[in-house]
């Protein structure tokens, strides 16, 4: 597990961030991409959200494109979990 700051990570789109030149892809949860209507907003509330204390990064392996696979969490709360029950996924 990783413990980062705001100002290390990257929000590239809803359901991937970026810390230094490593992709990292949220687990279990695919939002909307950003040519999509809810694209900026999945965005935006990610960044949001990552703004709110320290990141834990909890690696769970590589997917097809090479990106770090891992559940992300803040204060304690999985990141993907929040998107998902505000809504915020293409899988439900």
């Amino acid at each position: 597990m990783r413990l980062l700051s705001t100002l290390q990570v990257h929000v590239v789109d809803g359901d991937t961030i970026r810390v230094g030149r490593e992709r990292i892809r949220l687990r279990g949860i695919d939002t909307p991409e950003m040519s999509e209507l809810a694209g900026s907003a999945a965005k935006q509330r990610l960044e949001e959200l990552l703004r709110r204390g320290p990141i834990h990064i909890v690696p769970h392996g590589r997917d097809v494109y090479h990106r770090l696979i891992a559940d992300v969490f803040v204060s304690g709360e999985n990141v993907a979990d929040i998107l998902r029950s505000e809504g915020l996924s293409k899988t439900g």
